[in-house]
């Protein structure tokens, strides 16, 4: 009987040390890919895309803006400017990204 009761002991012994090991294991996996997500050195972006650019770069935009709005509302009735004038801002962002580059 005692060596029966030392089997079963032994064995419940067994399944809680590979319990306890498997949770270890876990645990440190968990740690291991939180490292992981911390240890990758993200890009600082910049917020705005204006200021990854050099200021006579900003300075030729906003003159291009500001000449593009001023032609079409010395050239267009009120009407048809105010539409050509969200269409501008709209696009010249994109017009920027595709001139200059992302940067």
């Amino acid at each position: 009987m005692s060596r029966q009761r030392a089997q079963r002991r032994t064995q419940q012994q067994q399944q809680q040390r590979a319990a306890r090991e498997a949770r270890a294991a876990r645990e440190q996996q968990r740690r291991q890919a939180r490292r992981q997500d911390k240890a990758r050195p993200e890009r600082r972006r910049t917020g705005w895309a204006g200021l990854r650019r050099s200021r006579g770069q900003r300075l030729g935009i906003a003159a291009v803006a500001v000449v593009g709005v001023a032609l079409i509302w010395l050239l267009v009735d009120w009407q048809l400017a105010i539409g050509l004038t969200a269409m501008l801002l709209v696009a010249l962002p994109a017009f920027v990204v595709l001139a200059m580059g992302r940067r």
